[in-house]
């Protein structure tokens, strides 16, 4: 009996041993930096071509601050995000059975920290200024803390959720202000044994990530009220592009005070929660929502949030489905100059195979701004 009993704590062990092996240290350098905001960098609303409309064309830029990711802790080159995150900070990754290690700089002119919703921690690493005070909890200018998070069981997907879900996280030494501010970002927990090796989820071909905020700059004036997706108005948002036949995952949230009730509405696709189809999500002040949509619609769709008054305002933008190329082609764009000087734009192609071309033909799309290319550059 001792044998069988010493054989199976040995079992136990090894397999306890090897299950701790499979998880991994996700290192993550992030500075708040106070920096300047354009709602609308058009100028347009790029659903229908016109200017942006008064009162928030009087003013679109403003003073903000955001989480700012870098390549290593000597915080010098900042890590490339995708276009369509915005106003929010990086995007940081879990498998289940993850450790999250946040090298956080505070290069703001205020104290600052960083708190984590769905996250295992412990007094030290919560990131909230209240009583009674714990380390990290405030981040003078110019100092540094590191945070140490778990992703355990209950951080990552439940019953019936898809294979990752989106968390919260922000500043909260003054939240009201700093989330207003724009110090607040993503964070997305993947199941155990679905996850790439950068963390993301292996059953889909692309994620999007969509907040849903009004930015107040002046109080309760409406002049100051910026009804925002990930801090872009009417149509600005860039980048949601997906090709048709992708399984698409969508990270909703939902953040802002009594007037921030949205509802997120997707034109020409459906989305699936697990447990319905729909084609519109009810978000409510810190509230996080997955759903899975199969693009398989082709064509420039609106997202937008259905309530009335927060359309009128300008909280829309645009999505598109594109259909693959029939056949590869051999031409590349490498460079362009399309708006410093309208009047004589230039285009550089590459020939990316080994035979030659007798002759490209081009096809053109008419758009306003930068923001408004709806399909990527290149054929994929």
């Amino acid at each position: 009996m001792r044998i069988a009993r010493s054989v199976r704590v040995g079992l136990l062990l090894v397999c306890f041993a090897s299950s701790s092996c499979l998880a991994a240290t996700r290192h993550y350098y992030i500075a708040a930096e106070d920096v300047t905001w354009n709602y609308a960098p058009s100028g347009h609303n790029l659903l229908n071509g016109n200017p942006v409309p008064q009162p928030w064309s009087r003013k679109l830029e403003w003073d903000k601050s955001r989480f700012i990711e870098y390549t290593d802790d000597t915080f010098t080159t900042p890590k490339r995000q995708p276009e369509w995150l915005g106003i929010l900070g990086p995007i940081i990754r879990a498998e289940v059975g993850d450790e999250i290690v946040i090298d956080f700089l505070n290069r703001g002119h205020r104290g600052h920290d960083l708190h984590p919703h769905g996250l295992r921690y412990d007094k030290s690493n919560e990131g909230a200024l209240y009583l009674p005070i714990a380390k990290g909890a405030f981040v003078a200018p110019g100092a540094r803390y590191t945070y140490h998070w778990f992703a355990n069981q209950s951080s990552g997907p439940g019953p019936g959720q898809p294979s990752s879900i989106v968390w919260w996280y922000h500043a909260h030494v003054e939240p009201g202000v700093e989330i207003n501010a724009g110090l607040l970002g993503p964070i997305i927990v993947t199941a155990k044994g679905k996850a790439k090796p950068d963390g993301s989820p292996k059953d889909v071909d692309r994620e999007f990530v969509a907040s849903f905020m009004i930015f107040n700059e002046l109080g309760a004036k409406p002049d100051g009220q910026f009804y925002a997706i990930n801090g872009f108005i009417f149509g600005n948002l860039p980048g949601l592009t997906m090709k048709q036949g992708d399984k698409v995952r969508w990270y909703l949230l939902g953040m802002g005070n009594e007037i921030d009730l949205h509802t997120p509405h997707w034109h020409g696709e459906t989305v699936t929660d697990g447990r319905r189809n729909t084609d519109v999500i009810e978000l409510l002040p810190g509230s996080m929502t997955t759903v899975d949509m199969l693009a398989d619609n082709p064509g420039t769709w609106m997202f937008h949030c259905h309530v009335q008054d927060h359309m009128e305002a300008g909280m829309m933008a645009v999505y598109t489905v594109y259909a693959p190329p029939e056949r590869a082609c051999p031409l590349a764009f490498t460079a362009g100059d399309f708006w410093k000087h309208p009047e004589n734009f230039t285009l550089a192609v590459k020939n990316t195979s080994p035979k030659p071309i007798a002759g490209p033909r081009l096809t053109s799309g008419m758009f306003l701004a930068p923001q408004d290319l709806r399909r990527p550059f290149n054929s994929e």
